[in-house]
């Protein structure tokens, strides 16, 4: 065997495999904001969808800044709250609502193995999708229950159900 070809395959065996990115929308709510009976169902559904016996692999949990007191900021971390309690993730919270850039900069800035979960409000939802690099649907607001899926290089994206139970 030529030594480039040795040499070549041993850095392509030592280079990191880009994550996949996941989006979704924060659980059903109630009028003021909370998170509702049902969408609490839905956290704890995603527990099934992502968690460790899924082939999502999800390492990475990012969502907007919850502001102390502020129900609609928080409802993306209440969400990913229980799933991210079984998988021993920390969930990133660095970024607000209204800054999709930051959110496609730390989603990027990840070097770790597996995947990337984010979950934001569904109207910056499509913004935080763009920032990463593609053309996205706008995230519709009759629905809780799309994964926004973005393969490396993250220029496309193809949409599918959670498919939780009673719920989807």
């Amino acid at each position: 065997m030529k030594f480039s070809t040795l040499i070549g395959a041993t850095l392509a065996a030592g280079a990191a495999a880009q994550p996949n990115i996941f989006l979704i929308r924060h659980a059903e709510k109630n009028s003021d904001g909370t998170i509702s009976a049902q969408g609490m169902k839905r956290e704890q559904c995603l527990v099934n969808v992502f968690g460790r016996d899924s082939d999502f692999n999800i390492q990475k949990i990012i969502v907007q800044n919850p502001h102390s007191g502020d129900n609609l900021s928080q409802r993306p971390y209440n969400t990913t709250l229980p799933l991210a309690r079984s998988l021993g993730l920390t969930i990133e919270h660095e970024c607000e609502y209204d800054d999709p850039e930051c959110a496609a900069k730390e989603a990027r800035a990840y070097s770790g193995d597996g995947n990337i979960l984010i979950a934001w409000e569904h109207i910056m939802l499509q913004h935080v999708s763009e920032a990463l690099g593609a053309n996205a649907p706008k995230y519709p607001g009759s629905h809780y229950d799309l994964i926004y899926d973005q393969p490396y290089p993250y220029d496309s994206v193809t949409v599918y159900s959670e498919g939780c139970p009673g719920l989807d």
